[in-house]
């Protein structure tokens, strides 16, 4: 995971756009992460959201920061407040259901997933991350309805050419 989220915090200080952190609040935290010191990172993201509290996108890269710092708490607070902001938000949910599962909480986990995966029946990680978890829990009707939907999903990339990662199992 850390290895993703450097690199993308990396692509996204190169990218140069002026909607990217590099050039946003959060640019000094995702150069920070970028070099793999999420300490200061997340002490720079902190300094950011206080100064932009209603940036969702603010709050989900301060999630992601915190997360690889190893603050899941923290991560979990910024993604309730980026869902407060923006409920319809997919990414939020299936974040916060990411985090929920790393912590350990398969039932919060499964709520943030069901929910992502209402507002985006087509996200993959949403509808996989409800499957595993409905499946952990033993909601066996809705696990064999979200790996059916999951497996279609699957099909539609291949289809496509697309390649993406398979989500591991809670």
């Amino acid at each position: 995971m850390r290895r993703y989220s450097a690199i993308l915090l990396a692509f996204w200080l190169c990218a140069g756009c002026a909607s990217s952190p590099g050039n946003g609040p959060g640019a000094v935290a995702a150069a920070y992460a970028a070099a793999g010191r999420y300490d200061e990172a997340a002490r720079e993201i902190e300094v950011a959201v206080r100064a932009h509290p209603r940036d969702v996108a603010l709050r989900q890269q301060a999630a992601l920061i915190q997360a690889e710092a190893g603050q899941l708490d923290h991560a979990v607070g910024h993604l309730e407040a980026a869902i407060e902001l923006e409920p319809s938000d997919s990414a939020s949910w299936v974040e916060l259901g990411e985090i929920e599962k790393r912590r350990q909480n398969v039932a919060d986990a499964y709520v943030a997933y069901r929910r992502a995966a209402e507002l985006s029946p087509d996200d993959i990680r949403a509808v996989s991350g409800l499957a595993l978890t409905a499946d952990h829990l033993g909601f066996d009707d809705e696990a064999r309805g979200a790996y059916a939907r999951w497996a279609e999903l699957e099909r539609e990339l291949e289809a496509q050419g697309t390649s993406q990662a398979r989500p591991r199992h809670p």
